[in-house]
């Protein structure tokens, strides 16, 4: 059997604020929440890409989160957030790189891969902002984010509700904690592109 793949962005273990937001009274259910989803849908041969913002980035929070991404089933591969150390945007080389390594099989800003015979890519960050107003983040980070040339893009960061809100037409797709409320699975992913393939040729 072929191993499945998964995405998800924004975990935010132990970060506080981001629980309360979510709904939850304290940090303890809010991390217990996602381990148990996350337990229930993925096996221990497939591979999980996170992307990005583990913990609210303290140092001893990250290494907490860290802790808890170890001991959860698959292989998983980072997209690094503005809340990861290890990220490119920091200026400091990450105190916790070998527990990065420990954890992660790779360690990118960015990625690619190959879905429905598409290059689909993957940042922590939606595409550059065309100007489109609110619901996309915090713009202070617009240096790093990858320009919209067409391509089907995979990301986190704006917490948004939806899979697709404030997307500039459907060349984005959201897999933070919010939008799904668990792992988003590679058959999401598929219909999606389907379904952005058949609106760009006006089949449906």
């Amino acid at each position: 059997e072929m191993p499945g793949s998964w995405f998800i962005g924004d975990l935010h273990f132990g970060h506080e604020k981001v629980a309360a937001l979510r709904g939850f009274a304290e940090t303890g259910l809010h991390d217990l929440t996602i381990q148990h989803k996350w337990r229930r849908q993925v096996a221990e041969d497939d591979i999980v890409y996170v992307l990005g913002d583990l913990s609210s980035g303290s140092t001893s929070g990250e290494l907490r989160a860290l802790g808890i991404i170890e001991l959860l089933p698959g292989r998983k591969r980072l997209v690094s957030g503005n809340h990861d150390s290890v990220s490119s945007i920091h200026r400091r080389m990450s105190p916790n790189m070998d527990a990065f390594r420990h954890v992660f099989e790779s360690i990118q800003d960015f990625g690619r891969i190959r879905i429905e015979r598409e290059e689909v890519l993957m940042s922590h960050y939606p595409y550059k902002s065309q100007g489109d107003g609110p619901g996309r983040g915090i713009t202070r980070y617009e240096q790093f984010r990858l320009p919209d040339l067409g391509a089907p893009l995979i990301h986190a960061h704006t917490h948004h509700s939806h899979p697709f809100n404030g997307s500039a037409g459907k060349n984005e797709m959201c897999v933070s904690w919010d939008a799904w409320k668990r792992l988003v699975n590679l058959g999401d992913v598929q219909r999606w592109l389907i379904d952005r393939k058949e609106a760009r040729n006006g089949t449906r």
